[in-house]
Order: C-alpha cells, then structure tokens, then sequence
C-alpha cells in the first residue's frame, strides 16, 4: 500500500527506549523504584524480615532500611529475583524492558551484547525473570469453554511429523475463548510424553474443573475429560481443516515456534517451562502493554530468589 494511503497507525503507549534510560539509566533510580514498588513511598508496607515489626527508616548511605526495633538493615533487593545479584540493577532493568517489550523475547546473547555481560550472566539473569513469569503464571486457571491441543518444540526430523516424534519435546497448549469465540487467556507445559495422563495432568493443573473442553478426536482426551469436565469433540482432518476447525489454538503455536526459533533457534527441554512461561505471560497481558514492564518488576520482587547452581540444577 503506497504511503501516502496507509492507515495512521496508533502511537505505542509502551516507553520508549530514550524515555526508558533517562528514567532508569542509573542503578540509583532503579533502587528508589524498586524500594517504592516492594515498600510504599513511605514504607507503609515494609515488614521487618527477622522481627516482623512493621516500621523502618531508610537509609540513603547504605541504599537500605534498618527496622526500628531490632535494627536489621534489608536492602530492596534481598530476598527477590535480584538478590545477590553483582550486576548493576540498571541492568536487570534493561533486561525486564527488553523481556516486557519484545515479543518474541530477547536472547542471552544478545543481551549480552547489549549491557556487557558475559553469556552466562546475560542467560542467568533471562532465567531468573522467566522463573518469576513462570510463578506469576501458576496462579491462574482457564475456564469456561477451552480449547485443547499438543504440538511439538525442537529440530525437525523428515518424514516423522505429529505424535511420537523422539527428538522433538511435546508441548500442552489449552486457550480459554470468550462468549464471542475469541482467546482471553491461555497456558503452556512442555510434556516427557504426550499420552492421556500426562494431558490430564496438565488440565487439572490449568484449567478449572467443570469447564467444557474442546479438542480434536484423538482418544487420548476423552481420558482427560473424565477428571470432571465437559468434553466437545472436533473432528479436524488434519493439515489445513485441523486449523480451521481450532483455529486460535494453532495461531498461539504458531507463534510460539516462531518465537523459539527465530529468537533462540533451539531450547534445552530442562528449561523449556520457562521460555513457553515468558510467552504465556506476555501473551495474558497483551491488552496492557503498556503496564507490562511495572507489572514484572512487580514478579520479580515477588518470586523466590534462585542461584545458578539451582537453575543449572533443574530446581525451581
């Protein structure tokens, strides 16, 4: 379409990348906002963690609060995704804009790249904001009317495509749809097998008892909907009528494997549950960009602090 025709399009309200640096650019301004989204303006929502006692005086010196009752010093950092972390807080700022903002994501490399880190520093501090996104997603179910299906992450293998595909990883997808048909909210679980009690789990883990699946007509999901939920069959064909037929369940697919492999080319099953939590978290929250950002500084003061020993380690 020539220019001088195209549509206006809607100026992003997400913060721009100039905007964002003269806000954040300094790890000083980082610690006034995260100390103000853990504690209050005025720390009115500060508990002392050895005491308990509920009134604290900030220290500017020493960029932390001492408990006026027993005198222990918590910096804002302590106890979040950013606990001990020796990287300037400025930078995991830039990383949660880049994981808030980008689509399809960020890669460790190219993070790197970006803030000056090594590798492992850029991939430790991703995992450790997938892990709070991952957290913040174990709190919601579907319901309602869901579609259900499984596809299949990983490198591609000829003549072998669907179920029972060695090397690539199975993959749960369920979509919650709206009364107009339209997807609201939807979940991820990467799976060691795609047979019925490994899909039963994953239902009764997501999507809220009594709620009427859909799914295509593989026997398998007939299992899954004795665990106390409506069943709705579809037969699709396969190839272009199974799209068709499920249509929002393969465009989230979709996506998804264009983001894995356009922006990390491959991933390592142990930590798949993270990359498929950081899309899931961006895609429930895709009617509020523009809070994205606030809303994972937020996770990530909230999820439990891990090392790299435990994500190397496979432990959540």
């Amino acid at each position: 379409m020539p220019d001088e025709i195209r549509p206006r399009q809607p100026i992003p309200k997400n913060p721009d990348v100039a905007s964002f640096m003269r806000r954040f650019g300094e790890s000083a301004a980082c610690v006034a906002h995260l100390r103000e989204v853990r504690w209050g303006a005025n720390l009115e929502r500060f508990i002392c963690p050895d005491c308990g006692h509920d009134r604290g005086w900030w220290l500017p010196t020493r960029g932390q609060v001492e408990c006026r009752d027993c005198h222990h010093q918590t910096s804002p950092t302590a106890g979040t995704v950013f606990h001990g972390a020796r990287v300037p807080l400025w930078k995991w700022y830039w990383a949660m804009y880049q994981e808030a903002y980008s689509k399809k994501g960020i890669a460790a490399m190219a993070l790197a790249k970006q803030i000056h880190v090594c590798y492992q520093t850029a991939w430790t501090m991703l995992q450790k904001l997938r892990e709070a996104m991952h957290q913040r997603c174990q709190r919601y179910l579907l319901q309602g009317l869901v579609e259900i299906d499984e596809t299949y992450v990983g490198g591609k293998e000829p003549g072998r495509p669907g179920r029972g595909v060695e090397k690539k990883v199975p993959v749960a997808v369920a979509i919650e749809l709206n009364k107009d048909g339209r997807p609201r909210r939807i979940a991820l679980r990467g799976l060691k097998r795609a047979d019925a009690r490994s899909l039963t789990d994953f239902t009764t883990d997501h999507v809220a008892k009594g709620s009427c699946l859909r799914t295509d007509g593989w026997g398998g999901y007939a299992s899954v909907a004795k665990a106390g939920y409506e069943h709705e069959v579809v037969v699709t064909g396969g190839g272009k009528k199974a799209v068709e037929t499920l249509p929002w369940v393969h465009t989230f697919i979709g996506n998804l494997k264009r983001m894995i492999l356009g922006t990390y080319h491959s991933v390592s099953p142990k930590h798949l549950d993270r990359y498929l939590a950081a899309f899931v978290y961006r895609a429930n929250r895709r009617w509020m960009e523009a809070k994205l950002f606030d809303r994972l500084v937020v996770a990530a003061v909230s999820a439990k602090p891990l090392t790299f020993k435990d994500l190397t380690a496979g432990a959540k």
